[in-house]
């Protein structure tokens, strides 16, 4: 069960390194409004990683033929959310807050919802993560015969997932009162930039599946 444990924790950590359009979305928004609101965007891409972990485990062979068999519609959907996200963090005006004003000042629970749910549809949306996943499952040696140890494999992916954007945001927040409001807002570009572009290759890619008339 420990073992079981460990391999989780592994899984959890390496799909969520923060270098895709989940992180380049956490990162400005931690230094934007403060470490609560990135991690709520981290969290929802936690939450997407304890869902697929969950179809990995215990529908391996049903789900990566479903995903491959409708790829074409999960790229597209997953584009469009990309490029969404991108275009909203190039067009926004961010602001540096002062942390004791983010401390003082009550955040919106709605606000912290939505960033939860924003995080999720960008990381629910990319079967790259499924893809990643499957493959650390094999790589690592995931038992699937036994029910008890599938469960600590599936809260071990969950852990690692959260106490990574626990400690990313945590991290970033450190430094956030060195960022000038000039900075922050080259770095929401690039970041909004680079998200965009993700999310437009992603739908290039989606439209070569589609069949030609």
């Amino acid at each position: 069960m420990i073992i079981g444990l460990i391999k989780g924790l592994i899984v959890g950590i390496i799909v969520s390194i923060p270098i895709g359009p989940l992180g380049l979305l956490c990162i400005p928004r931690t230094l934007a409004r403060g470490r609560w609101s990135g991690l709520s965007v981290g969290l929802g891409g936690t939450a997407s990683d304890t869902l697929y972990s969950a179809l990995a485990l215990f529908a391996l062979s049903f789900i990566s033929g479903f995903i491959e068999a409708h790829e074409h519609w999960v790229l597209l959907a997953g584009g469009l959310i990309i490029c969404i996200t991108g275009i909203n963090l190039i067009v926004s005006r961010h602001k540096v807050r002062n942390p004791e004003v983010l401390g003082s000042k009550a955040v919106s629970p709605a606000k912290h919802t939505q960033e939860f749910l924003n995080g999720f549809l960008i990381s629910v949306t990319n079967p790259g993560t499924l893809v990643c996943m499957l493959w650390l499952f094999t790589f690592i040696g995931i038992d699937t015969d036994r029910v008890y140890v599938m469960l600590c494999e599936w809260t071990g992916v969950a852990l690692g997932s959260g106490c990574t954007w626990f400690l990313t945001t945590w991290l970033i927040s450190i430094f956030r009162d060195r960022i000038t409001l000039g900075q922050l807002r080259i770095l929401t570009r690039i970041s909004g930039s680079a998200i965009l572009l993700i999310g437009l290759s992603s739908i290039i890619k989606s439209i070569s599946y589609f069949p030609t008339f």
